[in-house]
């Protein structure tokens, strides 16, 4: 009996010897969408990269026990490698009319070495855009490890007063929201191509330097429509460059996460 409960005792312990961490991404829409990793620079490559999900699939990625930081984003209408997508292709290889903006839904994680005692950091990033709703749920729940869901619809893509409309349309329909910023530096058709360092793109964009973090959480980004939009519909994610106190979040480190596109 003593042997048993011992053995017993050491079966209950295993769930808090960890042996890795994993990110779970679900489709929830009405089509197949495409996961497109990117990381961080220098850090290693997360296998098997882009991956296929059909309607109510999903696949986890394995985070590396060394450590891993980068960003996933939903790509839509894309070839069997992933690639020459309709929606999402915003970086090379681009389609022959040129790369999409970069205003997909972006998650974004940085996972420290595996038990080192350091926390795993994790946003959602509409500083660029928004393409399709989408939500990131912790395995453990506690303070600002929390559950994160960003609901906004393309309908609601709103007209700002200095850049005008913000949609992105292909073939009739509109299929990204482009940010303040985005609309300002991006070239056209989809963006007016101004540099950031010209006029009010300073404190659109917020670049550093010379605008620093304080100066930019009190200009005029704030004010946007598109910033009001995403703080009523998306409160913990990020809407601008420097929405900190909004978006960035922090867990245990041998924390894991469901993702889910089209809530």
């Amino acid at each position: 009996m003593r042997v048993f409960s011992t053995v017993l005792l050491c079966a209950l312990a295993l769930p808090a010897l960890i042996t890795g961490r994993t990110i779970k991404f679900a489709n929830r829409c009405n089509q197949d969408i495409w996961i497109s990793p990117l990381t961080n620079a220098q850090g290693p490559e997360l296998a098997p990269g882009i991956v296929r999900l059909g309607q109510g699939a999903d696949f986890s990625y394995q985070i590396p026990d060394g450590g891993w930081g980068g960003r996933f984003w939903p790509k839509m209408g894309c070839d069997g490698s992933g690639q020459n997508c309709e929606v999402g292709q915003s970086i090379a290889p681009c389609l022959p009319t040129g790369c999409d903006p970069p205003a997909e839904t972006k998650v974004e994680f940085f996972f420290p070495v595996l038990n080192d005692g350091s926390d795993v950091w994790y946003d959602v990033s509409l500083v660029d855009g928004y393409s399709i709703s989408a939500e990131i749920i912790p395995s453990s729940i506690q303070g600002s490890c929390t559950h994160t869901r960003c609901a906004m619809s393309l309908d609601s893509c709103p007209m700002e007063r200095e850049v005008g409309d913000l949609r992105v349309i292909k073939n009739g329909r509109t299929v990204q929201c482009l940010s303040p910023c985005k609309k300002w530096n991006y070239p056209p058709p989809f963006g007016l191509g101004r540099p950031e360092s010209e006029g009010n793109g300073l404190y659109y964009c917020c670049p550093t330097p010379p605008i620093y973090p304080e100066e930019c959480r009190q200009s005029i980004v704030v004010e946007t429509e598109y910033v009001k939009l995403i703080h009523r519909d998306c409160p913990t994610a990020y809407s601008y460059s420097y929405d900190d106190e909004a978006g960035l979040h922090n867990c245990p480190n041998n924390v894991n996460f469901e993702v889910n596109f089209c809530i």
